[in-house]
């Protein structure tokens, strides 16, 4: 065992949660690229969800995106949709998919709010942090 790599994130991170939205393409490559990375390297299953505000909207056109940029790579993935619900945010969906399924991580983007504007602009990545019960990483 002397010279195999060991990764205890391999054993840490079994499945990962990464909600999606409509964004620029860059910035949805990069959230990608990271959630693939950790299916890569550690084998862990990625879960990608999309909050959806009504009905008829994006879901498919990310489905698809997801289904081209991971499928290709051999990764353990699922995609879920979860419509809104009446006076719910898209920070409460994602805190109620965590609560309800068992998830190692959950991977998220910031739009680059921090500290005092993150609160003033109902930052979801701030608020999900706060009321997660699990691990958070947070791409700036």
């Amino acid at each position: 065992m002397g010279d195999e790599p060991f990764y205890e994130l391999a054993y840490k991170f079994r499945r990962i949660l990464v909600p999606i939205s409509p964004m620029s393409p860059a910035r949805l490559r990069e959230l990608l690229n990271v959630a693939v990375d950790f299916g890569e390297r550690y084998g862990a299953e990625i879960v990608f969800l999309y909050v959806a505000p009504t009905e008829g909207d994006a879901s498919e056109e990310l489905r698809k995106t997801v289904e081209d940029f991971v499928g290709k790579r051999g990764v353990r993935y699922h995609f879920k949709t979860r419509k809104m619900g009446e006076g719910e945010t898209v920070a409460s969906e994602i805190v109620k998919e965590l609560s309800e399924n068992t998830y190692d991580m959950v991977i998220l983007l910031s739009r680059g709010y921090y500290g005092a504007s993150a609160l003033l602009y109902n930052s979801t990545s701030i608020a999900v942090a706060l009321a997660a019960n699990t691990s958070v990483l947070i791409l700036r």
